[in-house]
């Protein structure tokens, strides 16, 4: 095995085909570590220095740990908007591989200063060892509720009912998913009731989304939601599906709406949807937003590990 550190975009983009490669070899990782997420948020968001380490087995590509210099310090790409942060390494290989990665990224990088954000519960990252020279603190991050699906709590049945009660007094509500033909009107759509909820947000996120969105929609990693009263959008989710998870990253409403509750009632229609599917848990991702333990969602915690020279 060998391991290699890339330092330039040329070099990164050129690794996309294997990467995406790995990432479907991968089946407990998450599409925020997919290359369809995280190269689109480098064209938008990249300093122009990534620090991306690889590990190649027999010449295969079978790790990527891809970080990037900001200033002073090191991050993963993706950060700030990226809930779940982790290496990805293909199954069955040594413990001490996301160690290795570490050690040639932080060697390479020539800073004094390593801030792994957003580390989930389980990451390989967690487990790995600090490089020699290097030390290590752990915290604890923003809690990213997660519902075990089964039966929906009492008060949000009652919540449905009455809420698709009033939907029907209008004509009813209708719902369905984007495909690759209506993504390009729907996801916009969205965006704009999203933005209209979060004044002053990043302009660029909403070109990373364009982006990215067509390339996860391709790769079955994406879903886009919506619900309509009255032929309008009334309400949408922007949800990442990884293996037997569901993971909730964006949503949009229009208020002109919020008597008949249009995201209650897309939220109940896609947990049944998940139900259905045999999905175990919906994440909601950070955040500690009221409505997510309405439907009975609880708390885990990432972790952040900042790594500092000695």
């Amino acid at each position: 095995m060998s391991v290699a550190v890339i330092r330039s975009d040329g070099a990164l983009y050129a690794l996309a085909e294997e990467w995406h490669d790995l990432f479907r070899r991968c089946p407990e990782a998450t599409p925020f570590q997919s290359p369809s997420w995280l190269l689109p948020w480098w064209y938008v968001f990249g300093t122009g220095r990534p620090v991306v380490a690889t590990l190649r087995d027999s010449g295969r590509l079978a790790g990527v740990l891809p970080l990037y210099i900001l200033d002073d310090k090191v991050l993963p790409i993706g950060a700030g908007i990226t809930d779940y942060q982790d290496v990805l390494l293909e199954p069955g290989q040594p413990v001490d591989a996301a160690s290795d990665l570490l050690a040639a990224a932080l060697c390479d990088a020539g800073v004094v200063r390593c801030d792994l954000i957003d580390l989930p519960p389980g990451a390989m990252l967690l487990r790995a060892a600090s490089p020699s020279g290097w030390t290590a603190a752990d915290y604890r991050s923003d809690p990213c509720p997660v519902l075990t699906l089964g039966r929906v709590p009492a008060g949000k049945r009652r919540d449905l009912r009455q809420y698709g009660h009033r939907a029907d007094r209008i004509g009813g509500f209708a719902t369905h998913i984007a495909t690759p033909d209506t993504i390009e009107t729907i996801l916009p759509a969205l965006l704009a009731l999203h933005e209209d909820r979060h004044p002053g947000r990043d302009a660029r996120l909403r070109r990373f989304h364009e982006l990215a969105a067509p390339a996860l929609l391709r790769d079955g990693l994406l879903r886009v939601h919506v619900l309509e009263l009255r032929d309008r959008l009334a309400a949408g989710y922007y949800t990442l599906l990884a293996r037997d998870r569901i993971l909730f990253y964006l949503s949009g409403f229009d208020p002109a709406f919020a008597r008949e509750s249009p995201g209650t009632l897309l939220m109940g229609e896609i947990i049944a949807q998940a139900a259905a599917e045999n999905r175990g848990e919906l994440h909601f991702l950070r955040g500690n937003e009221p409505y997510k333990y309405a439907w009975g969602a609880e708390d885990r915690f990432n972790t952040g590990r900042s790594l500092t020279r000695s």
